[in-house]
């Protein structure tokens, strides 16, 4: 898996969406909204296809196996509060 040109580019500047990925894979996200109690946005599809492109190039491990419906069920148990319907429903397409 490679990246595409925007997220190589996210990764070499570490912006914004490359820092969101890395806390969804380092399951820090609770830890970033915590920086910002004012302003607590929830993941997003893109946040979430960002960190499972990350993972699948090799550029980041993660503690999720986001290919196993149970690692991926259980994830979204203990995410839900940081989750959309939407991004529960992308998450869960593979399997249904």
């Amino acid at each position: 898996m490679t990246l595409t040109p925007s997220e190589l580019r996210s990764l070499l500047k570490q912006d914004a969406a490359f820092r969101n990925a890395r806390a969804i894979l380092a399951d820090e996200w609770a830890a970033r909204a915590e920086e910002n109690p004012l302003f607590q946005a929830p993941m997003t599809i893109a946040d979430l296809k960002f960190a499972q492109d990350l993972q699948a190039a090799g550029v980041a491990d993660s503690t999720v196996d986001f290919t196993n419906y149970a690692a991926v069920q259980s994830w979204i148990g203990a995410h839900r509060q940081s989750l959309t319907p939407n991004d529960i429903a992308w998450l869960q397409r593979n399997f249904e």
